[in-house]
């Protein structure tokens, strides 16, 4: 009696499932990333959506360096803006992401000039 020879190939397959807070192992993360624009005459429009904070906060750095024309928004609503040369009052370093109020935010074409305030120097 011969006994059957079996060719068994043992495959391990590794999936790679991730968990979110948001989704369970097999669905995709429903909360997402906004990149919205700062200036009142956009009224906050979203430029940029991504359910990658790392993509979101690249393509803010990459299209807006040099100040707050746009911020981002986290799933949870804390806001967030970049700006690539940001200093502290005396010109020390500064982190370039802090945390932004776009109620708040003036445009530099809505801002007070320097020198047109109440205790500003006048002549005459």
């Amino acid at each position: 009696m011969t006994s059957p020879t079996s060719n068994k190939t043992t495959a391990t397959a590794t999936s790679k499932t991730t968990t979110s807070d948001n989704g369970t192992a097999d669905s995709p993360p429903t909360e997402r990333w906004n990149v919205k624009l700062s200036h009142p005459l956009e009224r906050k429009r979203r430029v940029f959506s991504s359910v990658s904070e790392t993509r979101a906060r690249r393509f803010i750095e990459n299209r807006y360096p040099r100040g707050e024309e746009a911020y981002l928004e986290s799933p949870s609503g804390a806001t967030e803006s970049y700006q690539a040369e940001r200093a502290g009052p005396y010109g020390e370093d500064m982190d370039q992401w802090q945390p932004f109020d776009p109620d708040k935010w003036q445009p530099p074409e809505e801002a007070m000039p320097p020198g047109e305030s109440a205790w500003a120097d006048v002549e005459g």
